[in-house]
């Protein structure tokens, strides 16, 4: 029987697999992938298949030793051409794409953009921190200078106070800090109104830089009070001035014999209610109670005649006064207009009785207090 041998020769592909195989499974796991990779790198380029012969050589080194294969795979872990590889793969496909330009812009054409931002970004922090030293700067420059002190006090709306006077309660300082000054102009204007009745109220403003401008508003004299011959002018909140005056020409009436505010008030607020004429018929107001009535008044009036009439009557009762003195005035009679419960009239001379209580009225009205 003749016995054929075989050789590798006549079954090549077969024999070239169980080879491939056995180099497989002697191989280590890293060398494995590394043989992957190459395949796959092979394949994208188009090349044929070929196992690289590194492999093959570490392959048959299997069954030396295992230091020599540790060896084999530090060296292969670091080997440079395989990264090298890998990058020039990467930058083989993303070479078509960089080929149409970065979708921003190159970097250069992008640097004047930079360069203006940050410039626009340094300015304005650069404002905003000039800005913080700069404000606390001018208002300590304007605290120092002349301008923060106060150059003059200016008086306006004034007729009977004086502006010395005025300035004088205000207590301003001219040269002192302006501001401290205008904050407490409220207490200066109250010592103000304090010290002068007749200021009833006063406003202080700043004119020009630093000057202060105090616009006055007084209180109008509606009377004078008479006593011992001697005249104080009465405002209209029914406050007797303190202060000596020469006596009027007329145009107000003159009060005796008041004592408070309040009843003078009262007179005042009917007297307003009285016609011009009438007003400028009156002469002088008297205040002359009685047991029976205690708010009785004594008007003397221009003509010579005299009007009885109670106070919260005044206002009402004295409108009726032209008409009784046109009739007295056709009779040519001086004489007493009764107004406390009616209103009639009689001359100086009738009832004994009468003109024994009012003589003198009956002599002041013989020479009338308006005529002096």
């Amino acid at each position: 029987m003749e016995v054929r041998i075989i050789s590798r020769e006549e079954f090549p592909e077969e024999n070239k697999e169980k080879e491939e195989k056995i180099k497989q499974e002697n191989l280590t796991p890293w060398q494995l992938a590394n043989m992957e990779y190459l395949k796959q790198k092979a394949l994208e380029k188009g090349e044929p298949e070929t196992p690289p012969k590194s492999s093959e050589s570490s392959a048959e080194n299997t069954n030396t030793s295992e230091p020599a294969d540790e060896k084999r795979e530090a060296a292969d872990m670091d080997d440079p051409p395989t990264v090298d590889e890998n990058l020039e793969d990467t930058e083989e496909k993303e070479a078509p794409e960089s080929a149409k330009g970065p979708k921003n812009g190159s970097f250069l054409e992008r640097l004047p953009n930079i360069k203006h931002e940050r410039n626009r970004r340094l300015v304005r922090r650069s404002s905003i921190l000039i800005g913080l030293f700069s404000i606390p700067a001018i208002l300590l420059l304007y605290y120092i200078s002349p301008l923060g002190k106060l150059g003059g006090v200016s008086i306006t709306g004034n007729e009977k106070i004086s502006a010395e006077i005025i300035k004088k309660e205000l207590n301003f300082s001219v040269g002192d800090n302006l501001w401290s000054q205008y904050f407490d102009r409220s207490d200066n204007v109250k010592n103000l109104k304090k010290q002068e009745l007749q200021i009833e109220d006063a406003e202080v403003h700043i004119d020009g830089f630093n000057h202060f401008e105090v616009k006055v508003k007084e209180y109008p004299e509606v009377a004078y009070l008479e006593s011992d011959g001697k005249y104080s002018p009465v405002i209209s909140n029914g406050k007797i001035i303190p202060v000596e005056v020469e006596k009027s020409d007329g145009e107000l009436p003159i009060l005796e014999n008041f004592t408070g505010s309040k009843r003078i008030l009262k007179v005042l607020e009917g007297y307003k209610k009285l016609s011009e004429e009438v007003k400028q018929g009156i002469s002088q107001i008297k205040y002359a109670p009685t047991s029976e009535n205690k708010e009785l008044l004594e008007i003397f009036m221009n003509d010579g005649n005299k009007v009885l009439v109670s106070i919260n009557d005044l206002g009402d009762k004295m409108k009726y006064y032209p008409q009784i003195a046109k009739e007295m005035s056709d009779k040519e009679i001086k004489g007493v207009v009764d107004m406390e419960a009616g209103i009639y009239s009689y001359p100086y001379t009738e009832n004994s009785a009468t003109e024994d209580s009012t003589q003198g009225s009956t002599e002041q009205s013989e020479t009338p207090v308006g005529n002096d």
